[in-house]
């Protein structure tokens, strides 16, 4: 009976460890969210009156077609490409695995990223069907691409400078 006991509250002990562990891994940020928060729209409280749009209030962290965005590093998503804000968009073709690719993301959360530019992160290794339709051969391939997603230019940085200046300058 005391042995039961024993082992019940062993079990309890850790599930409740398991359960911190795992509410901790799920409330640390990301490596990409380094850059800073994502940008939220801010809606106006809802009222009886309609309001003109003159009267709309102010959403400073919203950017509109005149006003660049804050450049970003995140992870690609197709809905990205056209994102509000960002003149130019890069994708990085990382692979976890390589080193280059790793001192390239390391330089790249190192540095601040100029307003209106985005970098999306690709994964390498399970986004075939985007290195087909950018005719991506091999890792720390850069592509620039327009707000539809056709390639406007592409650089490999294998073997290169591992700086986010060149991945600008080059691509």
């Amino acid at each position: 009976n005391n042995n039961v006991k024993k082992v019940i509250f062993i079990l309890l002990g850790v599930a409740l460890l398991v359960g911190g562990l795992v509410a901790a891994i799920q409330l640390s940020p990301s490596p990409m969210s380094s850059q800073g928060p994502e940008p939220q729209t801010v809606q106006p409280e809802s009222t009886n009156e309609s309001l003109s749009e003159d009267d709309q209030p102010a959403t400073p962290d919203t950017p509109t077609a005149a006003e660049p965005a804050t450049g970003r590093y995140v992870d690609y998503e197709e809905a990205s490409i056209a994102a509000e804000g960002y003149d130019e968009t890069i994708l990085f073709f990382h692979a976890s695995w390589c080193p280059e690719c790793r001192a390239f993301e390391q330089e790249i959360l190192a540095n601040p990223i100029p307003e209106g530019v985005q970098v999306l992160k690709v994964d390498y290794d399970s986004s075939t069907d985007l290195r087909q339709r950018y005719g991506v051969t091999i890792q720390t391939t850069f592509v620039k691409v327009d707000d539809n997603g056709e390639r406007i230019s592409s650089w490999v940085g294998y073997g290169r400078d591992k700086s986010l200046t060149a991945v600008l300058e080059n691509t």
